[in-house]
């Protein structure tokens, strides 16, 4: 079938059927494409689009009473026009196909019919180049634009899923606010190129297949500099239902505009009722509604008692405050406003509660419960209390002694408490009140005020020591187990053992195992003199054990201890809890270790049900997990699976933590099999900033700088930036040579990104050539160069036999970076 009757066919099953109720729809399309499935996609596709689309594409029915202005297999600069997906009032859009190139690419598009000006064009000509240098995962990308017998056109990213609404509105509360701080985040970086939206509303978020947001439409979006007082045309064509009051009057729009916008989103996705009813009112009516001040708390608009209590406080005032008539009163940014919700989830202070000092207390003692959690039996001690304890200690003489210890810990860690939040509370006002803060000022005191009660002091030294362990500051809890195990006289053995384990897995992630395997053995051995008694502790120490042996050299022996642990686990915590999931965790990583990577992501599998399942999926845990897990996809060379779970992960990432060494760790792994999937434009953005958020974090010589600068140099090559690559790699082989000399693994990497500049530039000889030389130089390397070798093969099988687009079919050092799966 020609393409153009191919088109002319998809049309009309398009139309025959978008009028008919579902299951009609469905039968008769199985009838007619009975021996053509993938015509059948295709039109599914198109009624996908049409019942998702935004209110820029009108009822597809109705955009049919006329005859489209383009016909099917007409040539629009390198699009050829498929079937007519809309037509509103400033033109119609249409799905399109690229012509001309060896790949398929889909994309919806505009043909503006009403631009009444020579000023609307130099205007509209202007904010299409802004657009264009959108380049976020959360935003449809900018894919091409010009004119078409003197009326211009867009081309944008094509998208399916649902809209933002219809997604949401099964979704339990946290995955509403996670895909409202992905809007956010999109939103953030239109604000960073000086770009307000100015038309957010659900219709314009869809929401793919893997749970990921696209923002659509910014047919009326404004850069900063060019927005003016009395842009009122602007606004009629935006929804009044999600318009800032200063929007409505015609005054200049900022940042705070999209901030309101961003406000009425999340009270509908909070309540799951649209706040405002606007459509039809007379613009006076309007602005007196947006202006009252008795904005409807979203806990007012549930009926369910557990959700409402889920909404008061917090997410009520964080909605009112982006819902203020005057724009100054709102959040300043989108990310202040991001800012707030992460607070909330995270039990930190939230700005639009105000700082009162009673609350900023409460708030932290809430966030920090599981540090002690996470720290053996400490605070089970807490939250069970002492009668409990006494109550097991006339069991037996173990559980007597069991018991013994943890009421001596628990006192210890109910000191301690005091003391941290008592010094908190002494604290100016305006200070900040973040956990590390609290936790150095409290230890100043700790000294003075318990050296006086060696038993006691001890255990305290071992509690604080525990909560700088989990924020991973070993700098802190370094000199407090060493003053333990060598500056006390009077520690009890069972003491010294936990502080001999805690130093040994502070001694382990500073790369020190030999100092670490000592000082565990020495745990061990006491803990054995009376297994029974210290059973939790054997069994915890087994997660170090483990990582220990693997770091020798004997990955089997570490997976046979975790497997051995793994029963003995579940009968002591169950599955669902913390130290479960990361047993399992480690499991996969053992499994990883070994290259046995489809039992190592059942183990991530399971260990990320945990982390739901314990509302745990926001949490370093968690993130840990998806770390891992996408590691292993890309290891079962799965890499469309993998793009997505690093994703999330970044996501989370960004929204625990700063910018890191880790996080750009985790960037040029996503970016790199970003451009394994072609999607070199979506790689480079990323690529960019992950090779100088290295260069500040882990240094200009470092490992993960360089192997991030090659992926960059990948990704310029892939997109036509061959010039750039070139330069890039040039001084990365002086930086190689001088730092790594010759045969390291940074080195046979080069070679595969030079591979790929000589393939970009159109000398696939030379390309095969010297992927050779790439070969042996993995070859030379062993066991450490094997897992790269599987790369080599579909670059020389595309590069031989002409195909495709070789640049970006593969991306050069997208497997995992060392230590991004082995993580305990």
């Amino acid at each position: 079938m020609q393409e153009a009757q191919r088109w002319s066919r998809i049309e009309s099953l398009f139309d025959a059927v978008i009028e008919l109720p579902e299951q009609q729809r469905e039968r008769y399309l199985r009838n007619e494409c009975a021996e053509d499935l993938a015509l059948l996609a295709e039109v599914q596709q198109l009624l996908d689009a049409a019942a998702h689309s935004t209110d820029f594409l009108k009822d597809v029915g109705a955009a049919h009473e006329a005859t489209p202005l383009l016909s099917p297999g007409t040539l629009v600069g390198e699009w050829r026009i498929g079937a007519l997906l809309g037509r509103g009032g400033m033109g119609e859009v249409y799905l399109a196909e690229r012509a001309g190139r060896d790949f398929e690419q889909k994309a919806a598009l505009k043909l503006l019919t009403r631009l009444d000006s020579d000023d609307d064009r130099s205007r509209f000509a202007a904010e299409r180049r802004i657009l264009g240098r959108l380049q976020h995962p959360g935003i449809a990308h900018l894919l091409d634009g010009g004119e078409y017998s003197g009326m211009p056109y867009v081309v944008m990213e094509y998208v399916t899923g649902q809209r933002l609404d219809t997604h949401a509105a099964t979704l339990p509360l946290l995955r509403r606010i996670d895909l409202f701080l992905q809007i956010c985040a999109a939103v953030s970086h239109a604000h960073q190129h000086l770009i307000v939206h100015r038309d957010l509303k659900p219709s314009n978020i869809m929401v793919t297949p893997e749970g990921r947001i696209k923002l659509l439409d910014f047919g009326i979006a404004k850069h900063l500099d060019l927005t003016q007082p009395g842009d009122v045309t602007q606004v009629i064509r935006a929804s009044p239902d999600y318009c800032a009051p200063e929007q409505l009057r015609g005054e200049a729009v900022s940042a705070a505009t999209d901030v309101y916008a961003l406000g009425v989103i999340l009270h509908e996705l909070l309540s799951g009722q649209r706040l405002w009813q606007l459509g039809g009112l007379p613009l006076m009516q309007a602005l007196e509604r947006l202006a009252s001040a008795d904005v409807p708390l979203p806990s007012a608009a549930v009926n369910d008692p557990a959700q409402r209590r889920m909404l008061r406080g917090d997410l009520d005032s964080i909605v009112l405050r982006a819902l203020r008539a005057d724009p100054h009163a709102r959040y300043h940014s989108v990310d202040a406003l991001a800012d707030d919700l992460c607070a909330h989830l995270e039990s930190r202070p939230v700005r639009a509660r105000g700082g009162a000092l009673s609350y900023r207390i409460g708030r932290t003692l809430r966030r920090h419960r599981w540090w002690f959690a996470g720290a053996a039996a400490l605070f089970a001690s807490l939250l069970v209390g002492l009668a409990g304890v006494i109550w097991q200690a006339r069991e037996t003489a173990i559980e007597r002694d069991l018991a013994r210890r943890e009421a001596e810990r628990a006192d210890a860690v109910r000191q301690y408490l005091m003391l941290m939040f008592r010094t908190a509370g002494e604290q100016p006002q305006s200070e900040s009140l973040t956990a590390k803060a609290v936790l150095d000022q409290a230890a100043a005191r700790l000294q003075r005020q318990f050296s006086s009660d060696p038993g006691r002091y001890s255990e305290m030294l071992l509690a604080l020591a525990d909560l700088y362990y989990y924020l991973n500051d070993y700098a802190g809890a370094r000199p407090l187990l060493t003053q333990l195990l060598n500056g006390l006289r009077s520690i009890e053995p069972a003491q010294r053992a936990m502080a001999q384990h805690d130093l040994a897995q502070i001694e382990f992630r500073e790369n020190q195992a030999e100092a670490a395997s000592e000082l565990l053995l020495e745990a061990q051995q006491y803990w054995n003199t009376q297994p029974q008694t210290y059973r939790s502790e054997l069994l915890a120490s087994r997660l170090l054990q483990s990582q220990l042996e693997r770091t020798a050299g004997d990955p089997e022996r570490a997976l046979d201890t975790l497997l051995t642990a793994l029963p003995e686990r579940l009968a002591a915590s169950g599955r669902y809890h913390r130290d479960t999931g990361v047993l399992i965790n480690n499991l996969g990583i053992a499994y990883f270790q070994l290259g046995r990577n489809e039992q190592a992501i059942e183990y991530f599998e399971q260990a990320q049900a945990i982390w739901d399942a314990l509302d745990l999926a926001r949490s370093a845990d968690a993130l840990n997990t998806l770390n891992n897990w996408a590691a292993a996809e890309l290891r079962r060379q799965r890499p469309e699976v993998a793009v997505e779970i690093f994703y999330r992960a970044l996501v989370l990432r960004r929204e625990l933590y700063g910018p890191s060494a880790a996080m750009a760790a985790l960037q040029s792994n996503l970016g790199k099999t970003l451009l394994q999937l072609r999607r070199a434009e979506e790689a480079l953005p990323l690529l960019q900033e992950a090779a100088a958020m290295a260069e500040q974090y882990a240094g200009a010589d470092g490992v993960l700088t360089v192997a991030a600068r090659l992926g960059l140099a990948d990704a310029l090559s892939a997109t036509g930036a061959v010039d750039d690559a070139k330069a890039q790699l040039d001084a990365l082989a002086l930086q190689i040579h001088a730092r790594y000399g010759d045969v390291h693994l940074l080195g046979a990497l080069l070679e595969v990104s030079r591979a790929r500049l000589a393939a970009a530039a159109g000398n696939r000889a030379l390309a095969l050539e010297i992927l050779a030389r790439a070969q042996s130089r993995f070859e030379a390397l062993g066991p450490a160069g094997a897992p790269y070798l599987l790369q080599l093969e579909p670059l020389r099988h595309q590069w031989a036999g002409n195909e495709g687009d070789a640049t970006s079919r593969s991306g050069a050092g997208a497997a995992p970076s060392a230590g991004s799966a082995d993580k305990a």
